[in-house]
């Protein structure tokens, strides 16, 4: 008889998944931020002043899709952007509020990861870190 779809490892996985990064995105969705925007802030925060075509490519995002990004990043003021060397280009960085956001973001990813080791023994806890990178890098 084949296991319920609700009852195997992938769906426990996913489910896990899917409730964290719902209780990640608290800050975002506080300021109209969508899902996703923090990877791309956490991003620009380890590679400040990138031009935007290098934002791209190490991305993976389209031009339009970017920009359209960017440009909500920027009406919000959470980066800048000024022109590149390159005429074609422009530099994007974090405005403090950017920061800041970074910031809000970080802590508030270190107060869920407490909550969770508080709910594990300390070994329990490390063992589980090191099986869920063993099975994300079977994907």
């Amino acid at each position: 008889m084949a296991k319920k779809t609700e009852n195997t490892l992938l769906f426990a996985l996913i489910e896990a998944g899917a409730l964290s990064r719902q209780a990640a995105l608290a800050p975002l969705r506080e300021l109209g931020l969508l899902a996703g925007d923090d990877a791309i802030l956490l991003w620009l925060n380890g590679n400040p002043e990138t031009e935007f075509s290098e934002m791209m490519f190490e991305l993976g995002l389209d031009k339009q899709t970017l920009r359209s990004i960017i440009f909500r990043f920027q009406n919000t003021g959470l980066v800048t952007c000024t022109p590149s060397n390159n005429e074609e280009d422009f530099d994007v960085s974090l405005t403090e509020g950017g920061q800041r956001l970074i910031d809000a973001v970080e802590h508030h990813w270190q107060t869920l990861d407490k909550q969770l080791r508080a709910k594990l023994k300390p070994k329990s806890g490390k063992h589980l870190k090191k099986v869920l990178h063993k099975l994300a890098d079977s994907f």
